[in-house]
């Protein structure tokens, strides 16, 4: 009579990565965190972020409509000058 195959005996990880058991599929590599956009566009509904590097007076257009949704000096107010802009709030 034979003994069925035994499973392979566990192992402590100590950084030294293992060889591959034959068998087993290699894990796959996670996705990259998409980031999440800060605002949206309100004629077509695109999310965008403000450049950093934009200037208080340059214009700020949605990357998908390319519509003007307002200067990128309003859009860092605190609080944003929501009534001189052509976006809204993301929600989260």
């Amino acid at each position: 009579m034979t003994e069925p195959p035994r499973r392979p005996i566990l192992r402590i990880k100590s950084g030294v990565s293992a060889p591959p058991m034959p068998g087993l599929r290699p894990a796959k590599p996670k996705p990259a965190v998409k980031a999440t956009p800060k605002w949206k566009c309100r004629p077509c509904g695109a999310g965008f972020d403000v450049p950093a590097e934009a200037g208080d007076e340059d214009a700020v257009r949605c990357p998908s409509c390319n519509a003007r949704v307002g200067r990128a000096a309003d859009f860092r107010a605190d609080p944003p000058l929501l009534e001189k802009l052509r976006a809204r709030p993301a929600k989260a």
